[in-house]
């Protein structure tokens, strides 16, 4: 069965609702770190993921070269957060920092939706092309970014790093 697309669209985070977004966001990079099996994470993932999470966005929802983005479905809910940031590994490349849909919404073509308008986002931008963390343990969204043309550059056991040429389209 093929999901179609489904009408979303994107607002820009404020700092109040960052405030809200980054206590949430760095517990479930811990619980995924953790999750990913890697041992150095057990005892102090969510430390890691707290400092992680200040690197990327040292001025909150304000931080340069970020764009952090609330879903809104065609009701107008939000429905989730989707971001990136310039890649501070490699030149022309937009690097996913966000990426989920609240459970409810999963699995009716808004993910798909949203993460398509993300990559048209970032090539509006200039940018030629687009990587992202995936853990292995989200099945679900390695087989979405597989299926939008993501290849996996680089494999850490229970983690890839994937990328894709902006403009390349499979589906």
């Amino acid at each position: 069965m093929k999901t179609e697309f489904r009408q979303i669209s994107f607002k820009r985070m404020n700092s109040d609702e960052f405030k809200v977004y980054s206590k949430w966001s760095a517990k479930a990079y811990a619980d995924h770190l953790i999750k990913s099996g890697d041992e150095r994470f057990r005892f102090k993932a969510l430390k890691e993921a707290k400092a992680e999470f200040r690197d990327v966005f040292p001025d909150g929802a304000d931080s340069a070269d970020n764009w952090l983005y609330i879903v809104i479905n065609e009701n107008n809910e939000k429905i989730g957060v989707l971001g990136y940031q310039k890649s501070p590994f490699e030149e022309n490349t937009a690097f996913v920092t966000e990426n989920v849909i609240k459970e409810e919404y999963r699995g009716q073509g808004y993910g798909k939706s949203a993460f398509a308008k993300i990559q048209e986002d970032a090539r509006e931008k200039g940018f030629l092309k687009m990587a992202l963390n995936v853990f292995k343990h989200t099945p679900v969204s390695y087989a979405m970014y597989e299926k939008s043309g993501f290849k996996v550059i680089e494999d850490h056991g229970g983690s890839a790093i994937m990328e894709k040429v902006l403009g390349c389209d499979k589906e």
